[in-house]
Order: structure tokens, then C-alpha cells, then sequence
């Protein structure tokens, strides 16, 4: 199962290694600011089973080949 998320960043911190942005889960709606690495991994691990859990199965993918 694939999980779609937006992330919008604010590029003229990551030259100093400050990371902010937003982050949205597409099958949800639900919002979230972010100010590192480590609270968009805890947004993504919080959301991931809501889809889920809103009857949106699994979407087949195409198989990639080299």
C-alpha cells in the first residue's frame, strides 16, 4: 500500500540545515507544520494508517523495470 503526502518546504533555511514546511496527507486533508526531519517522520507514522481506516485500499503499481 502507497500513502501520498505533500510537502512544502521553505527553502532559504536549508543552506543552514533548518528544515520548516507543511506537510499534508492527500487522503485526509490533515495539515501539519514541521520544523524538522524528525516531526514530519512522526506525522507520516501517525497518518499512515488512515487511509486505511477510510476504506481507501491499496492502489496497484506499476512494476518498474531496468
Amino acid at each position: 500500500m502507497f500513502v501520498s503526502y505533500v510537502l512544502r518546504v521553505r527553502p532559504d533555511g536549508l543552506p543552514e540545515g533548518q528544515f520548516a514546511g507543511v506537510v499534508e496527507a492527500v487522503a485526509t486533508g490533515r495539515r501539519h507544520a514541521v520544523r524538522s526531519v524528525d516531526e514530519l517522520l512522526a506525522f507520516v507514522l501517525e497518518t499512515a494508517g488512515d487511509a486505511a481506516g477510510r476504506g481507501q485500499g491499496p492502489r496497484a503499481e506499476p512494476e518498474v523495470r531496468r
